[in-house]
């Protein structure tokens, strides 16, 4: 029940905002997929975002709720995050600033890890996560910096902290993600 009162109310108020600033192409429609789809789809997101962390996540959200883990990565992740149109990393950049926004910051550590895991540049994660903590107030400020401050560790150690199984090329051996080209090899601390 608590979707229907945290999440549709954010996202209501949040299409709002975006039609308002964002004036263009309204959305229109899916009704691509079925169940067994968004499983696999939603599914194949998850490790990509989450990496070696999947394995300690699912269960624990499960634990929240049997329907919980199901509904994350059925919708959540399938059928809302797996759709065509805006890319991986964009969907993970809007994440970002959302949750920085919101001060969500367990979710928040996650999916900066996750954006850098599928490839955004520490740079464009750093913006999205200014551009979050912008919209939100004091306490929504220091929560970007202390994760930010967290994801240049996770880089400079080269782990997540989350897991030690290796995802392959573009992560370090503990499965973090290596530091986007350009980005030097250790993100600065940043003030948001």
């Amino acid at each position: 029940m608590l979707v229907l009162y945290a999440g549709f109310p954010g996202a209501l108020e949040g299409l709002r905002l975006l039609h308002r600033e964002w004036p263009g192409p309204r959305p229109r429609r899916t009704r691509e997929g079925d169940v067994a789809t968004w499983r696999r789809r939603g599914a194949s997101l998850c490790r990509q975002v989450y990496g070696p962390a999947i394995a300690k996540l699912l269960p624990a959200v499960r634990a929240l709720h049997p329907d919980l883990e199901r509904w994350m990565v059925e919708h959540g992740y399938g059928r809302v995050l797996a759709r065509p149109g805006l890319g991986l990393r964009d969907r993970e950049l809007v994440t970002v600033a959302a949750l920085a926004a919101l001060g969500w910051e367990r979710q928040l550590v996650s999916h900066v890890l996750g954006a850098l895991r599928v490839g955004a540049p520490a740079a464009a994660v750093e913006e999205a996560l200014a551009i979050g903590a912008r919209a939100g107030g004091a306490r929504e400020r220091a929560t970007a910096t202390r994760t930010w401050a967290r994801a240049a560790r996770y880089i400079r150690e080269g782990s997540t902290r989350e897991g030690s199984a290796s995802e392959g090329s573009g992560t370090t051996r503990a499965g973090a993600p290596a530091a986007s080209p350009g980005a030097g090899p250790h993100p600065k601390p940043a003030r948001f």
